[in-house]
């Protein structure tokens, strides 16, 4: 009898013991069960967060769509519900009802049904008919900051830019409709509908100005089409802060349309050109060479040079772009001219040590760890390797391959006093209730060159523009430097003839710069391929804009007497010099001979002397 009542005083302790496990430890486990069994769920998914620009113009935002769905086992009336879901959604009703007398438990009816017609069907009483929240990702301005804002997938998932790399903050939670129903999915008389609310997510704006992009765009566009250009690029920042202004490239794509069905185009198109790729600055690097120097004091401002049209390095004959040479000329008259002996002399004082110190401390090796996904590393000659004749080329941009978005942060560096800046496009991140929640700012990674040193190169980029090839940024009024820069273009290791990318760097107001900006044409025609002819006026176009949209006003706006452009066709290259310095015209040469065959602009335009001729010779 003992050990009877002991092992039912034991089986007694055991039974509540597990009562209670199940009751109070496992308990909401086993609701959480039960209630999936005995429920259905329909998905709402939460609200993606919206995109704005940094003055709250909006960039990104979603609209609500609905899926349809039947469960046969819950429709009273097959017939009606068939007729009313094929009137208000413009379907068979006999191939629906065809499903419904089937033994499917569910059936999808239609995806992105709006929100009236589904309200008509709520309001028909049509019975075991269900509706899941689907958003639809839209973007209000279609083929604009493209590669900035990025895509989505079909299930509101960031696959590009902005919506990837900040696809935390912006994705929603998902909410859901919960219905009770029996072992075959009857919805139970019983039934009460329980809604769980999602949640939207998180609304983040960038630094990016809508008003400034749209100038962007529009002067990419022309230059794209007028050019028959491969691709065409432009950014713009502060260069105090490394904000991104605006970021713009062509060819692209409408974000409402994309090319998905062709996934390599499409990733290809999504890619920024300004951050993901590497190619040969040609003069623009001259900003940097020309800062090193003047830094390092192995040049002044008044230190003379002479341009025979060559330099013979480790014996081989680099030649300078105008064959004929400029002459004796001195630092400033040299960078005005973008005179390749120049900066191979600047190169070859430096040395090699120095030269690559300075690569690195202008960043160009390194990322400059802009908030977007896919940003390439500028790519050198490995130190040991490299040779006097290849440091003579890199002085001019040759020999060195940078990213776009490299040059101008280090470039920036050269005119905002010697600060190389974190490039960055996330201005702030707010919640539902408005709380910023996470915020951008500018940071300072080291100093590049002194503030005198900088001082020293705005005034001597300003004289490019008001005296040198730079003519053609200028905007009558207004204080802006910049320097241009042509490169040729290699196909597996040897120049491909007749490709070069054009290119401008430019910064106003001159004294105290508060825009940069890097305008890039890839494969202009080989004709016409000078960056001063076809980079710089579209940056004097982007500028003029930004001054207008800002109502910045100018200063001692004068007049500039206009004439016709002579004929200099085959006139001998000594007579069209000699015509165009008249003129106090600045001009590019191209090829080796002595006989103009061809001129820009054509004869018979109206011209001022702010305006840069080319003349081709053979």
């Amino acid at each position: 009898m003992l050990a009877t009542g002991l092992l039912i005083a034991f089986l007694f302790v055991a039974v509540i013991g597990k009562l209670v496990y199940i009751q109070i430890v496992s308990g909401k486990s086993m609701q959480i069960k039960a209630l999936d069994q005995w429920t259905r769920d329909v998905p709402i998914t939460g609200e993606r967060g919206d995109i704005f620009d940094a003055n709250g113009v909006i960039l990104a935002d979603t609209e609500t769509l609905y899926t349809v769905y039947v469960r046969p086992v819950s429709v009273k009336n097959k017939e009606y519900t068939a007729k009313m879901l094929g009137s208000v959604l413009g379907i068979e009703s006999d191939k629906l009802l065809e499903k419904m007398t089937s033994k499917v438990s569910e059936i999808t009816v239609a995806k992105k049904v709006s929100k009236a017609q589904m309200q008509e069907l709520v309001q028909s009483k049509i019975t075991g008919v269900y509706f899941s929240q689907n958003l639809n990702r839209v973007y209000p301005y279609g083929d604009f900051m493209t590669q900035i804002l990025g895509f989505t997938n079909v299930d509101g998932m960031g696959q590009s830019g902005v919506e990837a790399y900040y696809n935390n903050y912006l994705k929603g939670i998902d909410g859901y409709i919960l219905t009770e129903t029996d072992l075959v999915g009857r919805e139970l008389e019983s039934n009460v509908t329980r809604y769980i609310q999602g949640k939207k997510g998180n609304s983040i704006y960038l630094t990016l100005d809508y008003a400034i992009q749209n100038i962007v765009e529009n002067a990419i566009q022309d230059a794209y089409a007028k050019f028959e250009a491969k691709a065409v690029s432009c950014l713009v920042m502060n260069p105090k802060t490394g904000a991104i202004l605006a970021m713009a490239q062509r060819p692209s794509y409408d974000l409402n349309n994309i090319p998905r069905d062709d996934v390599i185009k499409l990733f290809g198109l999504s890619n920024s050109l300004i951050v993901s790729s590497v190619y040969e600055p040609g003069s623009t690097f001259k900003i940097l060479t020309a800062a090193a120097g003047l830094e390092k004091g192995v040049v002044t401002t008044q230190s003379p040079v002479y341009c025979p049209g060559y330099r013979i390095v480790d014996g081989k004959r680099i030649r300078c772009w105008k064959t004929i040479g400029h002459g004796s000329q001195n630092f400033v008259k040299g960078v005005q001219n973008s005179c390749n002996c120049l900066f191979m002399d600047i190169a070859q004082k430096l040395g090699s040590k120095e030269f690559y110190n300075y690569i690195d401390v202008f960043g160009l090796k390194e990322k400059t760890g802009i908030d977007m996904s896919g940003e390439a590393s500028g790519l050198t000659i490995g130190y040991d390797g490299v040779k006097s004749v290849d440091l003579a080329r890199m002085g001019f941009g040759q020999a060195i391959a940078v990213t776009p978005i490299a040059l101008l942060n280090a470039s920036a560096s050269v005119i905002n006093g010697g600060k190389l800046m974190t490039p960055y496009i996330l201005d702030r991140v707010v919640d539902n209730k408005g709380n910023t929640i996470a915020q951008g700012h500018p940071v300072t990674k080291r100093t590049t060159i002194s503030e005198q040193t900088s001082k020293i190169m705005r005034e001597v980029l300003e004289s490019v523009v008001v005296e040198g090839g730079g003519k053609n940024a200028g905007v009558a009024g207004y204080r802006i430097g910049g320097k241009t820069g042509t490169a040729q273009k290699y196909e597996n290791g040897v120049i491909a003839h007749g490709k070069y990318v054009s290119t401008f760097i430019g910064f106003a107001p001159a004294d105290d710069p508060e825009y940069i900006l890097l305008f890039i044409v890839d494969e202009p025609p080989s004709y016409l391929y000078y960056g001063s002819l076809v980079a710089a006026p579209y940056a004097s176009q982007i500028f003029d804009g930004i001054f207008n949209y800002k109502g910045l006003q100018p200063n001692n706006v004068e007049e500039k007497p206009t004439f016709v452009m002579p004929d200099l066709v085959d006139m001998t290259l000594t007579e069209a010099i000699k015509t165009l310095k008249k003129l106090n015209m600045y001009y590019e040469l191209s090829g080796d001979g002595g006989i103009v065959s061809y001129q820009f602009p054509v004869a018979g335009s109206i011209v001022t002397a702010d305006n840069v001729a080319l003349i081709e010779v053979k």
